[in-house]
């Protein structure tokens, strides 16, 4: 098996989690060898059909991209496919992939700006900069690595600030739930602030407070468990202390 594969064994008995697999980390500088994102539509379309249903190696899937390029494009989409160093993809190791992978951060760039500036007015009372413009043209990735960056990059902003932008922003109550746990997280920083007692306490958020009010977390998961997949069941169960 190629060491260059993503698979996670959760510290749960009998489960094991494959989050990235060695295909998947080089499907995107292989769109870019190959001629973009147009040619290489057609050729996951025709890996989709091809094993469906199946569970294939690695080789398999080698075999099938040459032979994919081989019948549509001739010799050409060959001689690039020759051109990668196999070796270093299958076989290598550490943290660097054989090619440097160039992103494109603008969006990223204004979630963090953003994000910038909150950590910039901690110490102010007048909020007044900030309105809900700020996030007209966010989508839903720029809100999450907002949030997410408010989170991991600065120190816990005090509760005036998370109540306020929660109101202002919407996203203390907003139905999409990918944003608004990053949000709850984010009032609960500081587990003993204002925010981290007032806000995440509805339906399944009421888990995310197990460090402020273990009580509610736990008669949250009691009334909930049945609407999580068993593996998120038993997660939560180790996460909560009842097993």
């Amino acid at each position: 098996m190629p060491i260059r594969q993503g698979c996670k064994l959760l510290a749960v008995p009998g489960y094991v989690i494959c989050s990235l697999s060695f295909s998947h980390m080089f499907n995107w500088p292989s769109e870019r060898l190959l001629g973009g994102l147009d040619v290489f539509l057609a050729y996951i379309n025709n890996y989709v059909n091809t094993f469906m249903g199946k569970s294939i190696t690695t080789w398999q899937w080698k075999d099938h991209l040459y032979e994919y390029f081989k019948n549509n494009d001739g010799d050409e989409k060959i001689k690039l496919l020759n051109s990668v160093d196999w070796d270093a993809w299958f076989y290598g190791e550490g943290l660097e992939l054989p090619v440097k992978l160039e992103y494109d951060t603008s969006l990223a760039k204004q979630a963090y700006e953003l994000a910038t500036q909150w950590d910039a007015a901690r110490s102010s009372s007048d909020l007044s900069q900030f309105s809900a413009d700020d996030i007209k043209d966010f989508n839903t990735n720029q809100m999450i690595v907002f949030l997410e960056r408010l989170e991991d990059a600065y120190a816990a902003l005090p509760s005036t600030h998370i109540i306020q932008m929660g109101k202002l922003y919407g996203i203390s109550s907003t139905p999409n739930v990918e944003i608004r746990q990053r949000f709850f997280k984010l009032a609960l920083k500081d587990p003993k602030s204002d925010a981290a007692h007032v806000l995440p306490r509805r339906q399944r958020s009421g888990l995310l407070v197990n460090k402020v009010d273990k009580e509610l977390a736990v008669s949250t998961f009691t009334k909930e468990r049945e609407s999580f997949n068993p593996i998120a069941q038993k997660l939560i169960e180790r996460d909560l202390g009842l097993v």
